[in-house]
């Protein structure tokens, strides 16, 4: 038997709850702290990979979803696993570890983005504001800095299905049981002691959430996921497919003229003129194009696209292709493939560039499609795919074969969400309504459905009355992805008046541990005269209406409760109703048609 083994096993290891920093913070306490090696069949702790580094006085930046947080100690900790029969094999795993004087018995997993299932330091970071213990994995990618695009094929032709699996749910899993039991021993926390575990995650970190959800709803007491991206993100061909159907290729200063436009109409169309869209379904009914045909646009050069200073009047194509983008992608029998966005989001996908050679603007596809479509679906390394070669036909073919291919893997549509809610899990699902990368109406489908499934014997309103008890969706007015705000489509992040539920983890602690359950999420508002005061953001399926003034056709109702315990409300917030409305509804939960089973 090991020292150290011999020392716990004793009883020597000192009790870290009367410890310090200093006295847990080493390479040999972490080692003795290291789940059993049976404690996971089919895993074996790689020896020697321990590190283990002290951190004090630390200051974690606010990010979009917490507030930051100063004078934090923590012990930065790494070591590393591999399967069983897999020699070579080696998934990392990396922790902030607070302080026992700060840590406040709770465990968050932290999601990734893009191709990766890591945000490294940045997602670590967010754990240290609610003294939980905070983890990451780079799912045995070769690193931190790696993905998935590096290791997913052994050659063109040949998947690697076992790092496929790591990134659709499996390692995610791995990580979290692996450190909720570090966890407990490091604290030196007997097993009847309560620690909380918590996910928290956006867009690819969304998906994984929801994988582990759907997968493994025992093991988190709450789930904080945002905009995920229950597909991988083959549909950013949608503008770029229109501006050809049309054969009309607009500047991106073209297209934002006609946004700004939208956004001027649609702004008071939940009774508050605030610079924020917050009714995309009323937008999205009375906005059209052609009222910016006409308008001046003027923008200083684009270098990074190859663009002059540009200046001009919106055309009638433009104003086509703005609406032939915003009506969603259908197939050659008019069937939706794709659902739409609204018109107050900016054309993210819609990028042109300008060919030197002719002095023509082209389209410039999001580089994220290809290199997805080249490795999942065609299994091939290359980073571009002619436009040439798709269609929205083919892309209704992708969609098909993946869903075939990956439904129960990546994809992640499952709506029985049973085993979490029996648990007494608790998940706060939320998705801004100007995000232009993952549009807001594929996370309501998905609700609606889950809605369907786990209550079928009750009307709708009901049915979504109780699942609220458990599982609540918020439709982030002008929020974009991930983030307070909306990113332009050249990258430029543009802030707005708008809240923003910056500590929606909070919210989730709150109601998980205390029982504060609530009816609006709690946003912070962004910008403009009421920068840093609390504004209620609705729970869907119910809609914004501010000062009395139902903004839709004047049959709105059910009518919110009003604010949430344990939440303060200013006098202008009170004006906020909540209200249900059947139009609003139907525009939200569009059914995909062109395909025979279900797709969000």
């Amino acid at each position: 038997m090991g020292i150290l083994k011999y020392l716990a096993v004793a009883g020597l290891v000192a009790s870290t709850s009367s410890s310090s920093l200093p006295d847990v913070c080493t390479t040999a306490f972490v080692e003795s702290s290291l789940p059993a090696p049976d404690f996971f069949p089919g895993l074996e702790l790689i020896a020697g990979s321990v590190t283990a580094q002290a951190v004090t006085n630390f200051t974690a930046p606010p990010d979009s979803t917490h507030p930051g947080a100063t004078g934090r100690d923590f012990c930065n900790v790494t070591f590393a696993y591999r399967h069983v029969g897999r020699p070579t094999d080696r998934v990392n795993l990396w922790l902030y570890l607070p302080n026992p004087a700060q840590f406040k018995k709770r465990f968050l997993a932290t999601g990734g983005g893009g191709l990766s299932m890591t945000l490294g330091a940045r997602g670590l970071a967010t754990g240290l504001s609610y003294g939980a213990v905070s983890i990451t994995t780079d799912a045995g990618f070769g690193g931190f800095d790696s993905d998935l695009s590096r290791v997913i094929l052994y050659g063109n032709g040949a998947m690697n299905y076992d790092a496929l699996i790591a990134y659709s749910y499996r390692a995610m899993h791995e990580m979290t049981v692996l450190g909720k039991e570090l966890t407990r021993k490091f604290y030196n926390a007997s097993n009847s002691t309560k620690i909380y575990s918590y996910f928290h995650g956006c867009s690819e970190g969304g998906r994984e959430g929801m994988s582990q959800v759907q997968k493994y709803g025992t093991t988190f007491d709450g789930i904080s996921v945002g905009s995920p991206a229950f597909r991988h993100p083959i549909f950013h061909y949608h503008g770029p497919l229109s501006q050809r159907k049309l054969n009309y290729f607009p500047s991106v200063c073209e297209l934002s003229r006609i946004t700004a436009d939208a956004i001027a109409f649609c702004d008071p169309l939940d009774g508050k003129t605030d610079g924020v869209v917050a009714r995309t379904d009323l937008c999205f009914a009375r906005f059209n194009a052609s009222s910016s045909i006409g308008k001046p646009y003027n923008c200083s050069a684009v270098p990074q696209l190859g663009q002059p200073p540009i200046a001009g009047t919106v055309s009638a194509k433009a104003a086509a292709v703005a609406a032939e983008t915003w009506r969603g992608m259908y197939d050659s029998n008019n069937k939706l493939i794709h659902p739409f966005f609204a018109p107050s989001v900016e054309f993210g996908d819609s990028i042109t560039i300008l060919n030197p050679a002719t002095n023509q603007l082209e389209p410039f596809p999001n580089p994220l499609s290809p290199a997805v479509v080249n490795l999942l679906i065609k299994e091939v390394y290359s980073p571009t795919l002619p436009l040439d070669e798709v269609s929205p036909d083919i892309v209704r073919e992708w969609v098909n074969d993946s869903m075939a291919k990956y439904l129960s893997g990546i994809y992640t549509l499952w709506p029985d969400l049973t085993p979490f809610k029996s648990n007494g899990g608790k998940m706060i699902f939320w998705h801004g309504e100007a995000d232009a990368a993952i549009p807001a109406v594929s996370s309501t489908m998905y609700q609606d459905k889950v809605r369907k499934t786990m209550y079928p014997g009750l009307g709708m309103q009901q049915g979504y009355a109780e699942m609220s008890k458990w599982n609540k969706l918020f439709l982030v007015p002008g929020g974009g992805h991930c983030d307070p705000g909306t990113v332009d489509p050249l990258g430029v992040f543009k802030p707005n008046s708008a809240a923003w539920p910056t500590e929606v983890l909070k919210s989730l602690m709150e109601w998980v541990e205390e029982g504060k359950d609530f009816e609006r999420l709690e946003g912070i508002v962004q910008g403009g005269e009421k920068k840093g005061e609390k504004e209620g953001i609705c729970g869907f399926p119910l809609r914004p209406v501010w000062g009395g003034n139902n903004g839709s056709d004047g049959k709105g109702r059910g009518k919110g409760k009003g604010k949430g315990k344990g939440q303060q409300q200013s006098e202008d917030e009170e004006e906020l109703q909540c209200v249900f409305d059947q139009q609003s509804f139907e525009f939200f939960t569009p059914k995909l048609d062109s395909f025979l089973v279900d797709a969000y």
